[in-house]
């Protein structure tokens, strides 16, 4: 059972997006050492550096994170194909979350972090739970809006995460029938709880469709109506973007990746990032093929329409993929055009006879268009075994210099299913700046399938990058090709012991501390002036519990990126700890004061030519700018 396993339910709508990006820049942010470039820059000179970035590249700097669905139940399927009479039908989909990358410059690492999600209302029917691990951004498609491309509009993602049904899940079938097979489906052994996975595509800036090119024309239009509005004194201008969405909450069984999907992958084919189709998913399962094409076919118009690749031909395949083994069953135009995909979230289901299932389990799949494959399960020679190896709940891991090692789970997939024992998996350490990939180790898979690996804090700030292979005799990847290659980052933030061992004087807390947060998210002015040191220590009890370690995982945790450093902690602390200095002022408005001698001179990094840098890099900045 999986979300391609019935019952299973679809979602569609929109998700907005609230992210300060101001971090993703360098003359802006240092994402080794979690500071501001340049570090004594003053306050009100780098919010209003940052507003003058606006256009063409910085076009949210009063950003909240805030990432929410306006989305609702469009169908669900009970194993007859699509129902849209279900009284869960129509029903809201709920969540909000809070959008935060790992790497600041990067795109390969954005994550979801939220407390619940609910789908329909109190009352009523409804699915609603808690949440266990964050929701993880996974197989990024570059190629999926050709005609936007303006910023992250020319890229999709799916979106993934898992519900227990120990961890207060609930469901609240009433009159639905649906709901009602769900709870019966859950109350199997080998389910432990929902996959709830989406795909968003089709992003636009400035509430504007119109924009079509990263710099001048109507982008720089609306960039200066932006700037205007945020020099407003006392203004506060959030730039939301938006995206089209597609979901489906469908069945989590024992042995499934928790963050990305599982099944059997067929991976898109051609040079890295540059795949004309992205990686689908696919299952047998009930005497069907399903397969989940919600990342895959690109869209060629502002209407949407997606395109033609003909009809699509599914096959199995010979073990060394050469060589048509049976045709397993077609997709015409219109199982995968507009309406179908966002009818069923881009699920695709093809009836098989006996022999066919035999093939469909037996042999390597391929889906191809016009004669030419362009998705195809990979084959290990000599072994023909059809493995791939999963990140499964760290995908995006946070540790302090310091830390102890931890180790982190690598989900072996053998056709799908869990692996044997013993199956090796191979480490390797990329770098984003130069393209070299390292090996680093290997691990053999448990009787569970999982192979385990230490994961050790650098020495300093750090960001770390690993990608993963499965089998002996696999090839080492190339490069980071999130459609194709299972990788994890590590995210190592410095002690700063010295900040820690300061005295604690509001001096020393403002301008090593809170002003960095002050600086970048002028969101909080809304909330509490970080710059007024009466508010700061009256509400000290609140910020100790908004910034304690142990609430890491929260939707309301602080500084909403997640960089406060042990020794910014220690020093925050033993601030809030202390009595109030007598004296200490109150700021009596949210004009925020240069505690820094002079303005800073600026000194933004020159940018590397495209040319000079690494495929994956320039598709990052490509995304930001």
């Amino acid at each position: 059972m999986s979300v391609l396993d019935t019952p299973r339910i679809y979602f569609s709508g929109q998700m907005i997006w609230d992210p300060i990006v101001t971090n993703n820049y360098a003359e802006f942010y240092n994402e080794i050492s979690c500071d501001p470039a340049p570090p004594n820059d003053p306050v009100a000179d780098f919010r209003a550096r940052a507003i003058k970035a606006v256009d063409p590249r910085n076009w949210n700097p009063q950003g909240t994170h805030r990432s929410t669905f306006l989305a609702e139940i469009s169908g669900v399927d009970l194993g007859g194909g699509l129902d849209t009479s279900d009284p869960f039908v129509g029903a809201p989909a709920n969540f909000l979350g809070m959008l935060v990358d790992l790497e600041p410059y990067g795109t390969f690492s954005s994550q979801l972090y939220f407390d619940a999600v609910q789908f329909g209302i109190n009352g009523g029917c409804r699915i609603s739970g808690a949440r266990r691990w964050r929701a993880m951004s996974r197989m990024i498609n570059f190629n999926r809006n050709t005609y936007n491309t303006v910023k992250a509009g020319i890229a999709s993602t799916i979106w993934q995460t898992c519900v227990p049904k120990a961890d207060a899940l609930q469901i609240d079938p009433n009159d639905s029938p649906a709901l009602q097979a769900l709870v019966e489906a859950l109350a199997a052994d080998d389910v432990l709880g929902l996959t709830i996975r989406w795909d968003t595509y089709r992003t636009i800036y400035y509430d504007d469709p119109t924009i079509t090119t990263n710099s001048g024309g109507q982008l720089s239009i609306d960039a200066q109506a932006l700037v205007a509005k945020l020099n407003v004194p006392n203004s506060f201008q959030p730039n939301p973007a938006r995206s089209l969405m597609v979901g489906t909450i469908g069945l989590w069984l024992q042995g499934e990746p928790i963050c990305e999907p599982g099944d059997r992958a067929l991976l898109a084919q051609g040079a890295a990032m540059e795949e004309p189709v992205g990686t689908a998913f696919a299952r047998v399962t009930g005497g069907n093929l399903v397969l989940d094409l919600s990342n895959s076919v690109a869209e060629v118009d502002a209407q949407l329409t997606k395109q033609d690749l003909g009809t699509l031909v599914v096959n199995a395949m010979s073990m060394d993929g050469t060589t048509v083994v049976g045709e397993l069953g077609t997709i015409p135009y219109p199982q995968y055009d507009r309406d179908a995909y966002l009818a069923t979230s881009g699920i695709v289901t093809l009836p098989l006879d006996s022999a066919q299932v035999d093939m469909a389990l037996a042999s390597p799949l391929q889906i191809a268009s016009n004669g030419s494959a362009c998705l195809a399960e990979a084959v290990l020679p000599p072994s023909g075994r059809m493995l791939r190896a999963v990140p499964d709940t760290q995908q995006n891991v946070y540790l302090n210099q310091g830390d102890a090692t931890i180790q982190v789970a690598v989900r072996v997939l053998d056709t799908g299913a869990t692996a044997a024992p013993g199956v090796p998996v191979g480490r390797y350490s990329w770098n984003s700046k130069t393209g070299a990939v390292t090996f680093v180790d290997t691990a053999n898979s448990d009787g569970d399938g999982i192979a385990w690996f230490d994961v050790s804090p650098a020495a300093g700030g750090a960001i770390t990058i690993y990608l993963f292979n499965a089998g002996a005799g696999a090839p080492p990847p190339a490069t980071l090709d999130p459609q194709t290659t299972p990788y994890i980052y590590v995210r190592t933030l410095p002690a700063d012991a010295d900040i820690g061992a300061m005295p604690p004087t509001w001096d020393n807390v403002y301008t090593q501390v809170l002003a960095k947060w002050n600086a970048m998210a002028p969101c909080m002015d809304n909330w509490l002036w970080l710059n007024d040191p009466a508010q700061v220590y009256a509400y000290g009890a609140v910020l100790k519990r908004l910034t304690d370690p142990a609430n890491f995982e929260l939707y309301r945790y602080m500084p909403v990126v997640r960089d406060m450093t042990v020794g910014e902690r220690t020093l925050l602390y033993a601030f809030l700890d202390a009595p109030l200095a007598a004296g200490v002022p109150s700021v009596s408005g949210p004009v925020v004061p240069a505690l820094a001698e002079g303005l800073a001179a600026e000194a933004p990094q020159a940018k590397a030519e495209a040319g000079d840098l690494p495929e994956a890099t320039r598709l990052s900045e490509a995304m930001r700018d």
